[in-house]
């Protein structure tokens, strides 16, 4: 009885280790641009886009991230751009 019970403890422990350990794993830091004079959305998404991306679909992201219902940006703002 008590060997079941040592093992039932030892089992429970290990899982929620391993459950604690990958919770970790989903911390996304995400990037932030401060938009400068003269910058526009296509600018800023073809510079931070990943590789083989539609620009287009990336800025309807960053649109998404920020609240944004039209392309209209102003210097000083603070874009957030979606994880890559």
């Amino acid at each position: 009885m008590i060997v079941i019970l040592l093992l039932t403890i030892t089992c429970t422990g290990m899982v929620t280790a391993f459950a604690a350990s990958s919770e970790g794993d989903h911390d996304v830091v995400l990037e932030k641009v401060i938009v400068q004079p003269g910058d526009t959305l296509w600018q800023i998404a073809t510079a931070h886009k990943p590789r083989g991306k539609d620009t287009r679909i990336y800025i309807e992201h960053i649109k998404d991230y920020n609240g944004l219902t039209a392309s209209a940006i102003r210097s000083g703002d603070v874009l957030i751009l979606p994880p890559k």
